[in-house]
Order: structure tokens, then sequence, then C-alpha cells
């Protein structure tokens, strides 16, 4: 298989990464779900995975796309196409997990916020997680626009010329 055409960067605020935290707090079956939905999926698909079932664009967010995974990691690497390491468990478990993302430019996948649906499954909480992305990335561009802003004005100071 080929590198990765995305790279994946975790959203970070006050030193934290809300949706590695997330993954984190799964059950080890989701867990290992979701990295290899990450790693394999979007990784390789970046946006066009919103031309299939592992995701769709968010209506009234835009440039948020959803990125959904369904199934045990072993079935994610066999859908791709890739071995299935003997320590990876079979879930029999519903695997219902949604992660929050925006693509910067063509090359970055950035991932905003992310649940378990399927503990969840409320239109309420889905319309919350939605939110948070939405302002997540409203905070993340101003940080950006801070830095660009700052880079160009470290750019621009020049020597002063001699007389």
């Amino acid at each position: 298989m080929d590198a990765p055409k995305w790279k994946l960067e975790f959203y970070e605020e006050n030193g934290r990464e809300p949706v590695l935290d997330f993954l984190r707090g799964l059950d080890q079956i989701k867990e290992q779900a979701l990295a290899a939905a990450l790693s394999n999926v979007l990784a390789y698909e970046g946006i066009g995975v919103c031309a299939s079932s592992w995701g769709k664009w968010v209506q009234g967010a835009p440039g948020i796309f959803e990125f959904r995974i369904r199934h045990d990691a072993a079935t994610v690497l066999r859908q791709r196409g890739l071995s299935i390491p003997k320590e990876l468990e079979e879930g029999s478990d519903e695997i219902l997990l949604r992660v929050f993302c925006h693509a910067h430019g063509t090359k970055v996948i950035l991932l905003l916020a992310g649940y378990d649906k399927g503990k969840e499954p409320s239109s309420k909480r889905q319309s919350s997680e939605i939110k948070r992305a939405k302002q997540r990335l409203a905070n993340w561009k101003s940080r950006q626009r801070l830095r660009d802003k700052q880079a160009r004005r470290g750019h621009s100071k020049r020597k002063p010329r001699r007389p």
C-alpha cells in the first residue's frame, strides 16, 4: 500500500487533544476500530470519504465533515485488503463512532471532536458535538491567522540600511 495522502492532526486545546482522549477512553475493540479506520481509511481517502459510506459533509457547519466508523478493526483492515494481526480482536458489539473533521488544504485532516453514537444516539448529542467541532474549528482558524500574521512580521523585519 502506498503512503497515506493525508496527514491527520489532532486539534489541541490547553495542552490536550480531545479526539485522542476520546479514542483512549474507548473499550479495546472500539479503540482498535477507530485507530484502524483513521490510519487506513481517513489518512488515505481524506475528504473523499464523503463520497462513500465512511463520511458525509455536515449541514450548517461549513468545512466540517463527519467520519463514520461502523466496523471492528479486523473488518476495516479486511475491507482495505490488508492482513489482520493475530492479536487484533474481532468484536461482535455494534460499533457506531463519529469523528468530526476539517480538511486544511489538500494534505491535512484536523480531527476536531468525536463521540460514541452507539452509546448516545440522540440528535441532541449529535448537535452538541457539531457545535463543539464548529467552535474548535473557529478557535483553530483564529490561532492559524495569528501564527501567519506573526510569521509575516518576523519575515518582514529587515536590517536597517547603512548610510
